[in-house]
């Protein structure tokens, strides 16, 4: 069976924008199921890279975690899978390209799986603090969410400013305040 799609009109010109018309059209068509399908393999990511099991975390600070993911993603080409368990942490198989940060809120424990260049950029010191120093005592007082979004700030900085001569953050232990943006955050290339 051939599909023959034949423009009617009465003139040249009626038929010609009839066809540019159709194919217009169809162009439109084409491209929003191509967004659509791009916008939910970024959303079934982002459900996939975030994993909460203690529903703690408010929208926002979801928000703010998602756009962590999809920046490292999309900057840095790794990929980044956070997991927020109830049990205790146990030994995981981790993709070599990939960043893992798994926190047990019950146990008061935080493991980190850095890719090699990623866990070079930021330094075995920078990833000591932030794996020993960065969440005590956040744990106690529920301030753990805080503490992780200062955490992935921290690093998304560290990775901006690798290749540049501005200043590196240093690791801190206080509160979110002024944290910077990964997905908007402007950085030179």
């Amino acid at each position: 069976m051939a599909l023959f799609i034949k423009p009617h009109g009465k003139t040249g010109t009626e038929k010609f924008l009839r066809i540019i018309g159709m194919a217009i059209i169809l162009g439109l068509v084409v491209y929003a199921f191509w967004i659509n399908n791009q916008s939910t393999l970024e959303k079934i990511q982002a459900r996939n890279a975030l994993w909460d099991q203690t529903k703690v975390l408010s929208k926002s600070e979801r928000d703010f975690t998602q756009g962590f993911i999809r920046s490292m993603r999309n900057e840095f080409g790794v990929k980044v899978r956070i997991q927020i368990i109830l049990d205790p942490i146990t030994e995981q198989e981790v993709d070599p390209k990939e960043l893992l940060i798994v926190i047990s809120p019950p146990t008061q424990t935080v493991g980190m799986y850095f890719p090699g260049l990623v866990r070079h950029a930021l330094g075995k010191k920078f990833i000591s603090e932030l794996e020993n120093k960065h969440f005590t005592n956040h744990f106690s007082d529920d301030e753990w969410p805080a503490s992780l979004m200062t955490c992935l700030s921290m690093i998304w900085e560290r990775l901006v400013n690798v290749d540049s001569n501005q200043s590196v953050p240093k690791v801190s232990t206080d509160g979110n305040d002024g944290l910077p943006d990964p997905e908007s955050s402007v950085h030179k290339e």
